[in-house]
């Protein structure tokens, strides 16, 4: 379990810095299925597959939100807002 911690934290905090849109619920129900798969070849139970995805699903939008905070207070700049810069432009027709 420790070490699904980790990589849903540190998937999450890679997508966070990576994505400006929302790329998450494809990965959990990607990651979700997978997880099903792995837990049912080894045996485990409905709560132990449970209990993964959910630890799965929570701390990769944990990393997320962490990531992509530190983007904003790092490079504000990056995440400014991209309509602003086309709408200073003058279009010839």
């Amino acid at each position: 379990m420790i070490a699904l911690a980790l990589c849903s934290i540190l998937i999450g905090s890679m997508l966070g810095t990576r994505f400006r849109f929302v790329i998450l619920l494809p990965v959990i129900a990607a990651g979700s299925a997978v997880l099903a798969v792995i837990s049912t070849a080894q045996g485990g139970t409905l709560s132990q597959t449970v209990l993964a995805i959910v630890l799965f699903a929570s701390l990769l939008q944990f990393g997320y939100i962490c990531a992509a905070l530190f983007r904003h207070a790092a490079m504000p700049g990056y995440v400014a807002k991209p309509q602003a810069a086309l709408g200073s432009r003058k279009v010839q027709p």
